[in-house]
């Protein structure tokens, strides 16, 4: 199958094509070119089907067996199996997906963990009671859960492994489905293995973030792109009912929850009208000078920034420990009477003088000396409130363990907001 340009019709945009790969949700081979690049900077061409709006890989950029079985982990981590700062990021990944789904969650449950990765998630329900078993394809990464976790990994894909029917009461498939070349098969085979009432989470990236550099929205482990839209049509077209969505706080990860409800449609999805011109319109809107000159994008580095510096930190306090024993320790209950992530106020405090100092610089250089950068009073405020958002945003990130109260947080706001006028 060529990939020649199709002639427009009323009902198709201009600059059609007609795709290698048929879209895996509508079945239409029509689509506009949506991307021609990875992150890397390598050539991947990604389309976006006119049709529905499912964006994808076309062609497939590498074969997906090897690649996830082998290469994926080398490609990505630069190793077999996790390592420290691998094992404390992927923990505290899944202290906050815990703490999204907690609602949903009773004792004892039956859990499926797809693509468990190198254990993490698996093990902190395994060790709030829940019965676990995971499904890892990458080699080393299921040896290692199974090793250094004692948890039951199915290595494979989730396809090929061997489950029961209607066995689990909850399926969890977090960052999974979109590397996947047959998204649909697979929702029908975690649905098949869910209980009556059972409940599927599903967490994938967000077509329509704008939260990343537009030179980082494609890129070769991607196959398959989700908005709202798609994902839930998706998901009902192989027998499962919504029961809510949510985006991340930068809208880059979109998470969905489903439960069964009537038999899997045969055949392909229905079209959903508007929804390629709503996909397509925010990826050519999000042009790389736009996204660096917003405020998110300088809150978003810092943010990184300081993460990156916190998590050195606790990996010098780390001291060698294993896997299962830094794990052990940042999954540990918090005592009643000592709320969790709490520090003395004399680190906020430090922290707080350390933001108002930067403020009252960069309030001299902006707004006072506005005129010598060419900028005007109005113009010099503006930029100092916007980089100091990023610095409140920076700030923000660390506030479980710098003990920053909403209180606190928000009193510092107003003085920074402040500055120009105090000053």
């Amino acid at each position: 199958m060529t990939s020649s340009v199709l002639r427009p019709t009323p009902a198709s945009p201009p600059g059609t094509v007609s795709t290698h790969l048929p879209c895996a949700l509508c079945g239409s081979r029509a689509a506009t070119v949506v991307g021609t690049r990875g992150r890397e900077g390598n050539a991947l061409r990604s389309v976006a089907c006119t049709g529905c709006g499912l964006v994808w890989s076309d062609p497939r950029p590498h074969d997906a067996r090897q690649f996830y079985e082998e290469d994926y982990r080398r490609a990505y981590k630069a190793t077999v199996e996790p390592r420290p700062k691998h094992v404390l990021r992927a923990g505290r990944v899944a202290l906050d997906r815990l703490s999204r789904i907690a609602d949903l969650l009773r004792p004892g449950l039956q859990v499926l963990d797809v693509g468990s990765g190198g254990g993490e998630f698996s093990y902190l329900l395994a060790s709030r009671g829940h019965r676990v078993t995971g499904v890892e394809p990458n080699i080393g990464y299921a040896e290692y859960a199974r090793r250094a976790y004692g948890l039951d990994i199915l290595r494979g894909f989730i396809g090929e492994v061997a489950l029961r029917p209607a066995s689990r009461d909850l399926v969890t498939i977090w960052h999974v489905l979109e590397h996947t070349e047959d998204p649909p098969a697979v929702l029908r085979r975690l649905r098949e293995v869910l209980v009556p009432g059972g409940l599927l989470v599903v967490e994938v990236p967000h077509i329509e973030a704008t939260c990343q550099s537009p030179r980082s929205t494609f890129h070769d482990a991607h196959l398959v792109h989700f908005n709202v839209q798609t994902l839930g049509a998706m998901a009902a077209h192989c027998g499962l009912r919504t029961v809510r969505h949510a985006l991340s706080a930068d809208g880059g990860n979109l998470t969905m929850v489903f439960t069964p409800d009537g038999a899997p449609q045969a055949g392909v999805a229905a079209p959903l009208p508007g929804n390629h011109a709503r996909v397509a319109g925010v990826l050519a809107a999000h042009r790389p000078l736009r996204h660096l000159l917003r405020p998110q994008t300088l809150g978003r580095t810092l943010r990184r920034l300081a993460g990156a510096l916190e998590e050195r930190r606790a990996l010098a306090a780390h001291g060698g420990r294993t896997g299962r024993a830094l794990l052990d320790r940042l999954y540990a209950p918090q005592p009643d009477d000592a709320p969790a992530g709490l520090a003395p106020a004399w680190r906020f405090a430090a922290l707080g003088m350390a933001a108002l100092a930067f403020g009252w610089w960069l309030e001299c250089e902006l707004v006072d000396d506005a005129a010598a950068l060419g900028l005007s009073t109005a113009q010099g405020t503006a930029a100092y409130l916007a980089a100091q958002l990023g610095v409140l945003g920076a700030l923000a990130a660390l506030a479980r363990r710098i003990g920053a109260s909403r209180g606190r947080m928000g009193g510092l706001a107003v003085l920074l907001a402040a500055m120009p006028v105090l000053h």
